[in-house]
């Protein structure tokens, strides 16, 4: 029903960008939210803080591979200033409903802070195993953990390893931390900041696995079984956990926090989640203790690690030759007593081991503080429950390395020697210490002398005496001191510090680095960039910096320039010239990046687009050449190391999700395309090629001999078709000569970093797969993508691979979507064992290895990885209920709303299936809930307008100034009472919101297309029309002329769409002169013109053409809604892969008979069948055959079975797939094929739209315009469709009509574009005389029927007065609205004897009547409104004959029901309000059918059909007061009865009288009228004439 792909609105971007966003990771904290509090809370501005004091910046001590967040995007329509395309995220359906929330759709990526990470501290490789220092790459072995080349597999567990401090000390109470993950081992080599930060402070998280189910456990490593951290998926799979738990997710130990931005916007991933994305909380950071400063108020997340304090800088090879065993047992006290013993001069080698581990021990004391820092800001939250708002710090401390001597106990510690005095490691130096050491003050262990705080200070009352000996040359000692002064928030002194190093070494970037942290701090952001920046153009390598200044950037809102800052790292350190593939650039990313550089360099100042001269590539490859021996050196195709792949990676899916926030689709695509290949070792050129190789990996297999059963399947109608445990095998079979593993990280080392960067490689391929999901089907605007895979195979490869990098419930709702508009079966041969769908409950409606039942299976997988995933809910219940299964659905859109109570989507949909259940009431209260949750969700507001109207509830509906006033003249405050919108002057209330949502979105909906006429899309065009026949139908046309005046104009994309639906009109009637009439033979038929690949499907506005009935709306707003629908059925079948190249091939001529198609929904109890059972047997056989094609199972009807078994030819179609139908059609010879449904409940519009036929045609389904090419005829006639709304130009034949009509686009009073077909009488076929109550009834005398009418008024309202005329309405209550019910108020007060008869129809509008009435007229003239329960449609029909008359609504007309009353012989009063609404025509229309063809019939008819609402209200008013009733006794002895006298009365008579001759219910007259109609229309085709037929 719904998957719709969406575009949201594009907001200010503002993103996590560097961050490892995982997408299933929500495990921990997403537990502890879900029972904490209701997700998606949307922010509000007044939660903005607008303090502009910085925090500080994290400040790295070592230097790890970073592991980046990946940005993940959720609209947030409240900070939203560009809601453009916010209708578009969704497909309507004739029902009116949303249904599927779409997880992954173009939603906008917002572009905000990356994490500005910490600064470095370049780490001797014994100390931090993992650091990797810039300046010297160490080498492998001693600094690096080499991935593993074990062949070793996994099993699932469900129990969550800890981490280990230092690979040795187990935290007190530590989180799910990630374990081995993708067979990466276990990351427990190193803490991260996470682990540290919640290691004893924080309350044990629960350890279950989100994989309940064992049939579909995992089948990659546990690392991925477990928690990662934060997810790329926010708005399908993540929802930010709030307060103290968010800042670090307890599986994944992230480098870096979140980063909830000043607005208070958390970005989501919008590429990945683009279904209605729910709004998170404003994130805040953890109140500071006292005195530790204030939280940054763009919460710029802050690095989890220190400043780059030199210590984790120590070179690898420095340390390498001391032993672990001399570091381990040797202390500063044994050494102090040695050099004291030696006196002053004490050997230089003990001296400068003293040094070292003085520096060793300063570093420890270091991380101390910032674990005691980041703690005691938790233990504040957990006191006062609230976020500070008042300190100018940081809100996390970053957590470095643990140096191997710390990564013991305190009783190893003192077992070392590590001994201090009271007042800790603090005293003069060299010489102090000598002394303490000597004088054997060994009393405590370092740990136990005092607070974190005073340590710090003692250590860095050391490192200051140390620094003077040197005469401040120590550069390392310098470093760590800055460090120390930056944690205890000395920034003035750390500032002098690091300055001290960089006047020393002016190009030390990683004190330029420090510098630049300690400035932000310090809020002096432009001179911190400036450093930044200068970092960067020293060494473009130097990736910290980047990743700052980017971080930077973004929280000043400024994306382009930070994309300006990685493409300029790229170039500097792209490589070329170099042999193998593993330099060799992506097929697409070296010329993004040029044309994206080049743009900029145009367009700003900035100092990061590259100067050729300055800032060759050549020299900044010059700068690096010297690490050409690191391993993995240029893997990734840029001179940096292979451990610094992922780094890369990470950087460039920044860019690629900025680029997307900045709507260049292009080039984001290029970015994340180019972020796979370096991923997947640059092993394949481009995107097509990396699909290429997944699909021939898994196509089906040969049960005999293992191998490839026949070509790839690129065929677009059989794509892949994978459970989610074989799609979960992908990477293992892709990279089976890797192990598995990604070529491109083997040089990456072990750990969470690696976990991330896979991860990464997952969402970049996830976004890559939805950019073409979109482009594909999305309603957005055009993407401008010019390589998008063909189809949906091509996107379920790059899924699949996605979900085997990375286990996502995100990933599972896309997949899921996908497959669910999928119609084969899967029959593919696998060689593995058979396909397990794990335990899913059988469904009716679903056929087992469908698209639709593997979509269930994903779906059900997600939530085995997520049970609180909204949209898999939401989404399963719009599955559900497409297939008929509404209770279910009910069921999942409940449990969604219970995952968050504030889900707009959830909340409408669920609102839309309860109220097909009947249950109003509970609607309004969803739709009140979804609408309080996003005011600005259009799905919301039009639903709940609709349902209040449903109910005459009209408080706050207000209304709109249309016509002047002339239309929904009487508007209702938000008291209830009316108003005169002539003396208000304008509109308002919740009618003037939907009306405006309508008229922003047709404005909008012009843009669609603009751009796709560009030079080679023209040429293209102009000789697919000449294939297929424009030469001969338009010999004279310039059409490349006529295309070059719509290029870059409004309306463009709809013209084109236009011009390729009546080429195919024309090339089939073409290929019919061609075959029958001059004898030419054309085997390989006409070809078939086919949208550009650049033209996206468009969106269709939120309010739908049944809708516009009752929506008092202008002409052109109505014919644009209808059209805008049709557009959308247009282009989204026409993509359709079953469609063929070739038109389809026409039928041979009528031999005798015309055979004549009749597709319906409708042929059930339904009022369709009552009025056109007897038609499809009427049929003269020499003239018409009918074929009946049933789209709807049988209800077992009376009415089924009489037209199962009169019509000719019936096929009950209603399992068929699109494209085994339209095959039908042709194949039956179909010559003619008339829609019976046109936009209502159970429409197969995309039938039509393919042109099975050569003329198509609608009646009776839909009242009003279909507005679509593929619609050639309506039938009406001139009451119901006056000349005067008709477009002037009315050929529709050949593509010059459609240059000329299009002239019209912008006209206001026409509405009709189809060509009609006039009837002599009414249109209507009401087939009441074969079937109805009394078609028996022939031989009734006047009379009889008067006793009969009496009595049935004795029994339905006992106490009426024998004098009292009663009025009656039996339509639905949706019909009626405020000023029409005033009017009726207006004549009962003008008529005391006058009584009101409606229908709880439904029972909720009987309270809302009943006290509008009486607050309207007061209680005399609400008393006298009388309402019954509905009826079965013979009793309903019967019982009419008592109302004395029927007064119809004039917004929107009675129309079967009209056919009921005067079947009854009731006078119906009408007002046809508009000229150019059919719906509101259409009783006037059958009234005058039902009278008889005389004067005293055309008196009756000007008398019943009012003029305006005055002439309404008064001819009701002289109607009644001159209706009188006398009791009489029957003349055959039957008893009393009422004997009317009066007009009405005489009236009634001749509707009587008039029953068996007139029109109305002549149904073989009407029959024949159409067979004549077919007859012309056919007629005219062959002869090419265009027109309107008047028979």
């Amino acid at each position: 029903m719904l998957p719709l792909v969406q575009m949201h609105p594009m907001v200010q971007p503002q993103l996590d960008l560097l961050g490892p966003h995982q997408p299933h990771v929500k495990h921990d904290l997403e537990y502890v939210s879900h029972h904490q509090r209701p997700q998606f809370a949307r922010p509000s501005p007044s939660l903005h803080n607008t303090d502009s004091t910085p925090r500080a910046f994290a400040i790295r001590s070592a230097q790890p591979a970073p592991a980046l967040h990946r940005i993940t995007t959720s609209f947030i329509r409240s900070h939203g200033h560009d809601h453009s395309s916010e209708h578009s995220l969704r497909r309507k359906t004739p029902s009116g409903t949303i249904d599927n929330g779409y997880d992954g759709s173009v939603a906008h990526l917002a572009s905000g802070p990356p994490p500005l990470k910490h600064m470095i501290l370049p780490a001797s490789s014994r100390i931090f195993p993992t650091a990797v220092s810039q300046r010297t790459p160490g080498p492998t072995g001693v600094g690096f953990h080499q991935p593993s080349r074990s062949g070793s597999s996994w099993s699932y567990s469900a129990t969550n390893p800890t981490g280990r401090l230092d690979g040795g000390m187990e935290p007190l109470s530590s989180p799910p931390v990630t374990p081995g993950g993708w067979r990466m081992g276990n990351a427990n080599m190193m803490v991260d900041a996470a682990a540290a930060e919640q290691t004893n402070f924080l309350q044990p998280m629960p350890q279950q696995s989100y994989h309940p189910v064992s049939g579909l456990q995992p089948l990659l490593g546990p690392g991925y079984q477990q928690p990662l951290g934060q997810t790329v998926f926010s708005p399908g799979g993540y929802q930010q956990p709030q307060q103290s738990v968010m800042w670090r997710n307890g599986g994944l130990g992230d480098y870096r926090a979140p980063i909830p931005l000043a607005n208070g916007y958390t970005p989501q991933n919008a590429v990945v989640d683009s279904a209605f994305m729910p709004s998170q909380s404003t994130i805040h950071g953890m109140p500071n203790a006292p005195g530790l400063g204030q939280p940054h108020p763009f919460r710029l997340p802050l690095s989890s690690y220190p400043l780059d304090d030199g210590f984790a800088r120590h070179t690898q090879a420095h340390m390498a030759h001391h032993g672990a065993a001399h570091h381990g047992h040797e202390s500063l006290a044994q050494l102090a007593g040695h050099i004291a013993q030696g006196g002053s001069g004490g050997d230089v080698a003990s001296r400068a081991r003293f040094k070292e581990l003085a520096l060793q021990q300063a570093h420890k004391t270091y991380n101390d503080l910032l674990l005691y820092l980041g703690n005691a800001k938790k233990a504040h939250h957990t006191r006062t429950g609230s976020l500070s708002r008042t300190s100018s710090k940081m809100v996390v401390y970053p957590k470095p390395s643990i140096a191997p001597l710390a990564s013991g106990t305190k009783k190893e510690a003192a077992a070392r020697g590590i001994v201090m005095d009271g007042r800790g490691m603090m005293g003069g130096g060299y010489n102090q210490a000598r002394n303490l050491y000597s004088a054997g003050l060994q009393q405590r262990p370092y740990f136990e002398t005092g607070s974190p705080l005073h340590n710090a200070k003692n250590s860095l009352e050391m490192l200051t005496n140390l620094c003077e000996q040197s005469g401040w040359k120590w550069v390392d000692g310098m470093l760590l001191g800055g460090c120390l002064h930056y944690g205890l928030e000395h920034y003035e002194d750390a500032l002098e510090w690091f300055k001290r190093i960089v006047n020393l070494d002016a190009s030390h970037v990683e004190a330029i680095s420090n510098i630049a942290a300690t400035l932000y701090c310090m809020n002096r952001q432009e001179e911190a960039e400036r450093e930044w920046s200068k970092a960067i153009k020293l060494r473009p390598s130097y990736l910290e910096a980047v990743e700052h200044l980017v971080g930077l950037l973004c929280s000043n809102h400024r994306s382009q320039e930070a994309v300006n800052i990685i493409e300029y790292i790229q170039k500097s350190l792209r490589l070329s010239g170099t042999n193998g593939n593993q330099h060799e650039v992506s097929e697409t990313a070296s010329e993004a990046d040029t044309t994206s550089t080049a743009t900029m360099r145009e367009s700003s100042p900035d100092n990061f687009v590259l100067d050729d001269h300055n800032d060759s590539p050549t020299q900044h490859f010059a700068r690096t050449a010297d690490h050409s021996n690191v391993p993995g050196f240029g893997s990734s195709g840029y001179a940096i190391a292979g451990t610094e792949n992922g780094r890369m990676i990470l950087l460039i899916h920044a860019k690629g999700n900025m680029l997307y926030s900045l709507k260049n689709i292009e080039q984001a695509s290029d970015a994340f395309e180019e972020a796979v290949l370096i991923s997947a070792g640059r092993q394949v050129q481009g995107v097509r090629s990396l699909i290429r190789r997944i699909q021939t990996v898994l196509a089906p297999r040969d049960m005999h001999s293992g191998q490839p059963r026949g070509a790839v399947q690129a065929n677009l109608s059989a794509p892949l078709l994978l459970s989610p445990d074989r799609a979960k095998l992908t990477a293992q079979r892709v990279f089976a000569s890797h192990g598995g593993l990604l070529p491109g990280l083997q040089y990456v080392p072990e750990g969470t970093h690696k976990k991330s960067v896979v991860a990464t490689t997952s969402n970049s391929l996830l976004s890559l797969a939805k950019i073409f999901q979109d482009a594909m089907s999305n309603g957005g605007p055009n993407t401008g993508l010019v390589r998008q895979p063909a189809g949906v195979g091509d996107i379920l490869a790059l899924y699949y691979l996605s979900l085997s990098l990375q286990e996502s419930p995100s990933t599972a709702n896309n997949v899921g979507i996908l497959l669910a508009s999928v119609q084969q079966t899967s029959t593919q041969v696998h060689s593995g064992p058979p396909m397990d769908l794990g335990n899913l409950p059988p469904i009716a409606g679903i056929v087992p290895g469908s698209g639709l039942s593997l979509a269930l299976a994903y779906y059900y997988y997600g939530l085995t990885l997520d049970p609180k995933h909204v949209h898999l809910h939401t989404n399963l219940g719009s599955l559900l209920k497409d297939i008929g299964q509404l209770d279910l659905a009910i069921q999942m859109y409940e449990q969604a709303v219970q995952c968050d109570g504030s889900f707009d989507i959830a909340l409408t949909n669920l609102a839309n299936a309860v109220k097909d259940r009947g249950r109003i009431s509970d609607a309004i209260g969803y739709y009140k809930r979804a609408v309080s949750a996003n005011p600005d969700f259009a799905e919301a507001v039009c639903g709940l307008s609709t349902a209040l109207n449903s109910v005459c509830d009209w408080k706050g509906r207000g209304g709109v100034l249309l016509a002047g006033g002339k239309f929904d003249r009487w508007h209702v405050d938000d008291q209830g009472m009316l108003q005169d919108v002539k003396s208000q002057g304008q509109g308002s209330g919740l009618m003037k919101r939907v009306v405006d949502i309508v008229g922003r979105q047709l404005k909008e909906s012009s843009t669609w297309g603009v751009g796709a006429l560009q030079d080679q899309t023209i040429m293209q065009l102009v000789a697919q029309f000449r294939d297929a026949g424009a030469g001969i139908t338009d010999r004279g046309l310039d059409l490349e002329a006529e295309l070059r005046k719509w290029a870059g104009r409004s309306w463009e994309g709809s013209r084109i769409l236009r011009l390729i639906e009546r080429s195919t009109r024309a090339a089939m009637r073409c290929w019919y002169i061609d075959k029958y009439v001059k004898g030419i033979k054309s085997p390989a038929g006409y070809r078939r013109p086919r949208p550009p690949a650049s033209l996206s499907i468009p969106s269709a506005p939120t309010v739908l053409p049944f809708h516009t009935f009752t929506c008092p709306l202008t002409a052109k707003d109505i014919r644009m809604i209808s059209q805008r629908n049709a557009l959308r059925i247009s282009c989204s079948t026409l993509r359709s892969p079953w469609v063929p190249a070739t038109v389809y091939e026409p039928p041979a001529p009528p031999a005798p008979f015309f055979k004549v198609g009749y597709v319906s929904s409708d042929f059930n109890n339904h009022p369709l069948a009552h009025l056109m059972q007897s038609v499809f047997g009427f049929h003269n056989p020499n003239k018409v055959k009918a074929y009946c094609y049933a789209t709807t199972a049988s209800d077992k009807s009376i009415h089924r079975q009489q037209i199962e078994r009169e019509a000719p030819v019936f096929r009950d179609v209603s399992t068929w797939p699109s494209d085994r139908l339209v095959e039908q059609i042709v194949a039956d010879g179909i010559h003619i094929l008339v829609n019976l449904n046109g936009y209502t409940r159970g429409a197969r519009n995309e039938i039509f739209a393919a042109r099975p036929a050569p003329i198509q045609m609608s009646f009776m389904g839909f009242a009003g315009t279909l507005g679509a090419e593929w619609c050639d005829y309506l039938l009406a006639d001139t009451t119901a469709i006056p000349p005067s709304t008709l477009r002037p130009h009315r050929n529709n034949l050949n593509l010059g009509d459609v240059f000329r009509d299009e002239a019209y686009t912008e006209s206001e009073d026409w509405i009709y574009s189809e060509n009609i077909i006039f009837a002599r009488d009414t249109f209507f076929c009401c087939d009441h005389a074969q079937s109805a109550d009394g078609h028996n009834e022939r031989n009734m005398t006047w009379e009889d029927d008067q006793k009969r009418r009496w009595r049935m008024r004795k029994e339905l309202f006992p106490k009426l007065p024998d004098d009292a005329i009663l009025l009656g309405n039996f339509n639905q209550l949706y019909k009626i609205d405020p000023t029409t019910f005033r009017t009726w108020l207006r004549i009962l007060a003008s008529c005391p004897k006058a009584h009101l008869w409606l229908l709880r129809f439904p029972e909720l509008g009987e309270t809302h009547l009943r006290r509008t009435a009486k607050d309207w007229a007061g209680e005399n003239v609400a008393s006298r409104i009388h309402f019954t329960d509905v009826a079965p449609k013979q009793q309903h029909i019967s019982r009419a004959r008592v109302c004395d008359l029927f007064l119809d609504t004039p917004e929107c007309n009675a129309h079967t029901t009209a056919a009921d009353i005067l079947w009854s012989s009731t006078p119906l009063l009408t007002l046809p309000r508009y000229e150019y609404k059919m719906c509101s025509r259409m009783a006037a229309s059958i009234l005058k059918g039902a009278l008889p063809k005389s004067e005293e019939g055309d008196k009756a008819a000007r008398e019943l059909i009012a003029g305006d609402e005055r002439e309404y209200e008064e001819r009701a008013v002289r109607l009644v007061n001159g209706m009188g009733y006398t009791l009489v006794r029957a003349s055959s002895g039957g008893g009393i009865f009422g004997k009317g006298q009066g007009r009405l009365a005489e009236m009634r008579r001749l509707l009587w009288e008039s029953k068996w001759g007139c029109a109305l219910f002549d149904t073989r007259r009407w029959v024949r009228d159409l067979e004549e109609a077919y007859g012309r229309a056919w007629g005219d085709w062959v002869a090419g004439r265009g027109g309107d037929i008047y028979l």
